[in-house]
């Protein structure tokens, strides 16, 4: 397929008039429409017109004020990294001359390695998103970025592996269905390939959030690995295996708020878990989760964790707040049981603005927030949170109101 950005931009212009027309047509009727109005135009090119009508709507606030000019395929604005994460991950190239990237998708990150290296070369499987990248990146008045076209076992021998001194790799972690990918050696590359790939001496692969990393079972013949998480909101949204770069393993970051955690080489010794449910309970960010060492983020913070299996602390003071931790003072705790639950949010008068959490919990929080009946916020209505979980072998639940300062 050749591209004709003219022809894409002129559906677009007949796009945005239908929509502006009738709001509510659906994708597959702006479809039709188009193929009636412009019955010389191939599918594919009215498919990347209508996803990049799309995108231009929705992406600012990920990718940038260029994406209101840029071209896309829906599938890479989903999983391209946010403008942000990518800037942030980009600085620890910071001295790096040459990058080899794998996976250019929306040229987010490569757009973000090549204002901190002197080139990049990138790898991008698919003739079309490489098309579709390079427009955007010359959008950017990006100039020193090279494409290589092709599977990466296929132009693996004629990279001059050598002549780069930073990786950075993004297979694809989902199949053509969208489906997400579980086993790394399934990704494409698959993880063992890109971690034996160059002796590059910084070098970052991006790989699920929840997968576990262990270097001698993945396939890795270096040592030191680090794994960070990356957060933006209430979410984990990546999961970077860095090497030769300042990162410290099991390290978490959020960059819309610049702050970051890592556990310590000698960690304290973490708090007993407690007998009584009073005081505060607290949650930790997602990032902090994912890194698996919880319950010495907790113990640095004067919190118990409640069991091993239940990510929620007791304190009986108010811990240090900051993003990566959310309290809630307890107004009561009991075993689990589902009229008492509803009486007691009854005798509160709590509003359905009220949040249910769970943790190690079975019951299905929709259902369960139906069952409870609560009724209609207003103005001035009093809600709160409610946290499930299992204790002891037994279904609980703390009754709390979130803490603001």
């Amino acid at each position: 397929m050749t591209i004709s950005f003219d022809a894409i931009e002129l559906l677009i212009t007949q796009i945005a008039a239908l929509h502006d027309a009738q709001p509510a047509l659906s994708k597959a009727d702006l479809v039709l429409r188009l193929k009636k109005s412009a019955p010389h135009s191939d599918p594919d090119t009215i498919s990347l017109a209508l996803d990049t009508f799309i995108a231009r709507r929705t992406a600012t606030e990920k990718l940038g004020a260029w994406s209101k000019l840029g071209f896309f395929v829906s599938a890479l604005v989903e999983q391209a990294s946010r403008q942000a994460i990518a800037e942030y991950r980009a600085r620890l190239f910071a001295g790096v001359s040459h990058i080899l990237e794998i996976g250019t998708g929306t040229g987010s990150d490569t757009a973000a390695l090549a204002r901190v290296s002197k080139h990049v070369t990138t790898v991008e499987a698919d003739p079309i998103r490489a098309e579709l990248a390079k427009r955007n990146l010359a959008l950017q008045g990006i100039t020193n970025v090279t494409f290589l076209v092709g599977e990466l076992a296929q132009l693996r021998p004629s990279l001059d592996l050598p002549s780069f001194d930073g990786l950075f790799a993004d297979p694809a972690r989902r199949t053509i269905q969208g489906h997400r990918i579980k086993d790394p050696d399934d990704y494409s590359p698959p993880l063992v390939e890109l971690l034996t790939l160059t002796a590059a001496k910084v070098r970052a692969i991006k790989v699920s959030p929840g997968l576990f990393f262990d270097a001698a079972q993945h396939g890795a013949t270096d040592h030191g690995w680090a794994r960070a998480f990356v957060g933006y909101g209430d979410e984990c949204l990546e999961q970077t295996l860095w090497l030769g770069a300042p990162v410290s393993d099991s390290s978490v970051f959020l960059v819309d708020h610049n702050i970051g955690w890592a556990p310590s080489a000698t960690p304290r010794r973490s708090l007993p878990h407690p007998n009584t449910l009073s005081g505060f309970v607290s949650e930790a960010h997602a990032v902090v989760n994912r890194s698996q060492h919880l319950s010495q983020f907790f113990a640095e913070r004067g919190i118990a964790q409640i069991a091993p299996d239940v990510a929620y602390g007791i304190s009986e003071a108010l811990p240090p707040q900051d993003r990566l931790i959310s309290s809630f003072e307890i107004i009561d705790a009991f075993p689990f049981a589902t009229s008492k639950l509803r009486s007691t949010l009854a005798a509160l008068g709590w509003t359905n603005r009220s949040e249910f959490k769970k943790r190690n919990f079975a019951d299905d929080l929709d259902q369960l927030r139906s069952s409870m009946k609560l009724p209609p916020h207003f103005h001035g209505a009093p809600f709160g949170t409610i946290l499930l979980f299992t204790w002891h072998n037994t279904p609980w639940v703390i009754i709390a109101r979130r803490f603001s300062e």
